[in-house]
């Protein structure tokens, strides 16, 4: 009996709390209908003048009149792309002393060495107060191809190279060039590295911006 009495009260409560939602189908509904979108923004046009061309203004010049030193006729010929190897020789390894031998003296610098440790130098300034600078012509090529490898293995070795055309007397060559340097005497230090793996005699030119 106290089970019925029980399961009857929970179908009462259910019928009060489902029947009125079941039967009430037209009720009232309130849907919000505010725009979540903002107000477009008040952006007011800005009008730009159109670019008008500057006067008296001369064209840039061609590539390869820019960066073009004088010509100078090189005083070797020009080494072969294909036979140079500018690979940085493995450091020498360390000489093991063995215990109870004498550490051999530091050797003196030899008067060779001296001379390759020339003074400093100021930077100086053209006549249009820029700063003078100086390059290394490496060679001079008759074709392109041949001054391209060549410059391809400059750079490859850590020296900051280009190539530039030039017309002579005695025809068209390209020329590889390395620098350009602010001082003549780093100059002067590129070229004798560049001598001593190329086996050839590089010239120091100025800089023509």
């Amino acid at each position: 009996m106290k089970q019925r009495i029980v399961g009857a009260l929970v179908l009462a409560a259910l019928a009060v709390i489902f029947l009125p939602s079941l039967f009430d189908r037209e009720g009232a509904r309130y849907i919000d209908v505010t725009s979540q979108i903002p107000a477009a923004p008040d952006i007011k046009p800005i009008s730009i003048a159109e670019p008008q061309p500057i006067e008296n203004i001369a064209p840039a010049p061609p590539v390869n009149d820019v960066f073009q030193p004088d010509y100078v006729e090189p005083s070797s010929p020009a080494p072969d792309p294909e036979a140079v190897s500018l690979a940085s020789e493995s450091p020498a390894e360390p000489e093991v002393v063995a215990q109870g031998e004498a550490e051999p003296e530091p050797s003196k610098p030899t008067e060779s060495a001296a001379q390759l440790q020339l003074p400093a130098e100021q930077t100086q300034l053209d006549d249009q107060g820029l700063p003078e600078g100086w390059v290394v012509q490496v060679a001079a090529y008759k074709e392109a191809a041949s001054a391209d490898r060549m410059r391809n293995k400059l750079m490859d070795a850590g020296f900051r190279a280009y190539t530039r055309a030039v017309d002579t007397p005695k025809g068209r060559f390209v020329r590889v060039f390395v620098g350009p340097k602010l001082s003549r005497v780093d100059a002067q230090s590129e070229k004798q590295k560049l001598d001593k793996l190329l086996k050839t005699e590089t010239l120091i030119l100025r800089y023509r911006a």
